[in-house]
């Protein structure tokens, strides 16, 4: 008789188990970047060596046909080594390149996402940085006074790694 009473309290615990989807409904978004202190040349930023590169605003975009989405915590990664954190929107960061080698440098951007109607996300975005010399001032990237928008390929996951 106790058997039968434990299946019959179980039966409702396995049909709540059985209803559960393992298919997430993730935010559908790109990242926009806002940068100033460098200039997009095919599809790089590039750099002088000594100016600051400054991402001054990051935006979730939302894709054609979805809802409103946002940013929660921010997390940027310059060539893999933690660089800052922030949920303080326009979630803005400085780049001294003064140090930095010439040449190809990656910055890596995790960001939590949020959309109407949609699960937590979390984006993961990498671009290309070139750092060049200031040995020709008529090369592209000179000078701390241009920048513009990028937009890096925009990976979604459901967990934070």
């Amino acid at each position: 008789m106790k058997r039968i009473f434990y299946l019959l309290l179980m039966l409702p615990l396995l049909g709540f188990m059985a209803s559960c989807d393992d298919d997430k409904d993730l935010p559908q978004v790109t990242l926009s970047v806002d940068y100033t202190g460098g200039s997009e040349v095919d599809g790089v930023i590039q750099v002088t060596q000594g100016d600051t590169l400054n991402i001054t605003a990051l935006r979730a975009v939302p894709v054609e046909g979805t809802k409103a989405a946002t940013l929660g915590v921010v997390e940027y990664f310059f060539d893999g080594i933690p660089q800052g954190r922030t949920a303080i929107s326009p979630y803005p960061i400085s780049i001294n390149t003064t140090d930095l080698e010439l040449g190809k440098h990656y910055l890596g951007v995790n960001a939590t996402v949020l959309q109407v109607d949609k699960e937590v996300g979390f984006a993961v975005a990498q671009f290309t940085i070139n750092v060049v010399a200031n040995e020709n001032p008529d090369q592209p990237g000179e000078g701390g006074d241009q920048g513009g928008t990028i937009n890096p390929e925009t990976r979604i996951t459901d967990n934070a790694n």
